[in-house]
């Protein structure tokens, strides 16, 4: 996936797998466009698919950079968006500002 694809802004990174996959079926990295994170597991769900992980991978913000996810750690920290570093760059190279 690219780090900079406006096409993607506003939805979020999952790794799915059909319902009835079987135990080690590779999975499918995609962008769901959502307005929240359970709006885009139910999205899957409604299409006969299941998330992998307990959590989202990442998401695409308002301009169409890539933010990983930072999983909470209980007590410590709640799970929170990251502009990842590179993703400004490829913005730039693609003549955006």
């Amino acid at each position: 996936m690219k780090l900079f694809n406006p096409n993607n802004k506003n939805g979020f990174v999952l790794a799915y797998v059909p319902k009835t996959a079987r135990e080690g079926t590779s999975p499918t990295y995609g962008c769901i466009q959502a307005d929240s994170i359970e709006e885009a597991e139910k999205n899957l769900e409604q299409r006969a698919f299941r998330a992998v992980y307990p959590y989202v991978l990442g998401r695409y913000d308002d301009k169409g950079r890539y933010m990983t996810y930072k999983p909470p750690i209980d007590g410590v920290t709640p799970g929170r968006f990251v502009l990842h570093p590179l993703a400004q760059e490829q913005m730039a190279a693609a003549g955006w500002h």
